[in-house]
């Protein structure tokens, strides 16, 4: 039985197997409960950390690079809240917003080099290019407006000859990517340094040893089976995956929130009363809406019309240039590469257990590392 949940209680079920651990039965001992880690909780932890390495420090806020001065353009009514403690939607949307305006600068300082006669994506897109230009374009996008090795070793020379500001958009650039999860596994690996990097240890921990069990640890069919559970498709259209937690919050809500009652009726019995009829009621509303021809409206709000906003940003870029290499430009904070210094410390705390293990305190315990999954995923 897989188990979709978010750590907390991950680790609910993990003291319930220790618990059963000596029973005399599989039954008894529970082993036909896997826990499987929410990947909607898991990026929850993801803007979390980004938070902390981008918005959460205070050197940074001199900078014209500084994600901040883009929240001044995109919401400027909420600084404030960015700056002490957003929620998941608010980061999300920033991710997102900044993000497509940061491709969108560099896409367009690539295309002025190619041709200096266009001087905008529009007149990029006017000239109709084949899909094999924006791909080898977008190749060097990747190699050029990411960061690489090749931040560290300009960072190792002198002031005069390094441009920090870049150097720190281009590591912004690397984790605004990895918020698009694409080809999940890899992505998983990526994020597990980030938090050993961020001070999240449980989350690198949880999500180490969920790989770690798929890859090597159970059956290829039940590793095959838990990789196909993890994003479900309720609806079969196309590019509308949810992860397995992201629609069980999405029916807390209905069973909590909306018919959840309120005030001294909002309790625990009136829950459990009320969650047996919520997709009753969801019934019910549909209908009324359809036999009344009110098939316009929906709880879903439209997309917002961010055409202007992002228009002001990218003209805020053309003005201060994140992604032009200027030498000499200084800035008040040098933003970690948190992939290489999560990596350390999982070296480090691998070297200190191997240590153990040698003087005899450990019993057998699998010293598989990130490496044995990143050799498996063939990254």
């Amino acid at each position: 039985m897989l188990f979709h949940r978010d750590l907390g209680m991950g680790e609910h079920v993990q003291a319930l197997l220790q618990h059963q651990a000596m029973k005399n039965s599989p039954w008894k001992r529970c082993q036909h409960i896997i826990f499987v880690p929410g990947l909607f909780h898991l990026k929850m932890a993801a803007m979390d950390a980004i938070w902390h390495a981008f918005l959460h420090l205070v050197a940074l806020r001199g900078d014209e690079t500084y994600l901040l001065r883009n929240i001044a353009i995109l919401r400027p009514m909420d600084i404030g809240h960015y700056q002490s403690k957003p929620g998941f939607r608010q980061m999300h949307q920033l991710i997102t917003y900044s993000g497509i305006c940061q491709w969108l600068n560099c896409w367009l300082k690539e295309v002025v080099k190619i041709d200096p006669r266009i001087q905008s994506l529009e007149a990029f897109a006017a000239t109709e290019p084949t899909f094999a230009q924006l791909k080898e374009i977008a190749d060097i996008l990747a190699q050029n407006y990411i960061a690489t090795h090749t931040v560290i070793k300009a960072r190792r020379k002198p002031g005069s000859l390094c441009n920090m500001q870049h150097e720190n958009v281009s590591i912004l650039n690397k984790y605004l990517l990895l918020h698009d999860i694409r080809r999940v596994e890899m992505c998983i690996i990526a994020w597990i340094l980030v938090f050993k990097a961020t001070g999240k240890p449980k989350y690198a921990n949880h999500m180490t040893e969920f790989l770690m069990n798929i890859h090597f640890v159970y059956l290829e069919g039940l590793g095959r089976a838990i990789r196909y559970s993890i994003l479900v498709n309720l609806t079969g259209k196309k590019g509308k995956f949810h992860t397995v937690d992201w629609c069980m919050e999405f029916n807390n809500l209905f069973m909590k929130v909306v018919n959840g009652g309120k005030y001294s009726n909002h309790t625990i019995d009136y829950i459990l009363l009320e969650s047996l009829l919520v997709q009753v009621y969801r019934n019910l509303h549909e209908n009324f809406q359809r036999h009344f021809l009110h098939t316009h409206l929906s709880t879903r709000k439209s997309k917002a019309d961010m055409v202007k906003t992002f228009g002001k940003l990218c003209a805020y870029f053309e003005k201060y240039r994140p992604h032009k290499l200027q030498l000499g430009r200084s800035s008040k904070f040098c933003i970690d590469e948190l992939i290489d210094v999560g990596h350390s410390l999982m070296e480090k705390g691998e070297d200190e257990l191997g240590r153990e293990e040698h003087q005899g305190e450990l019993d057998g315990k699998s010293l598989s590392t990130l490496d044995d999954l990143v050799v498996e995923l063939r990254m």
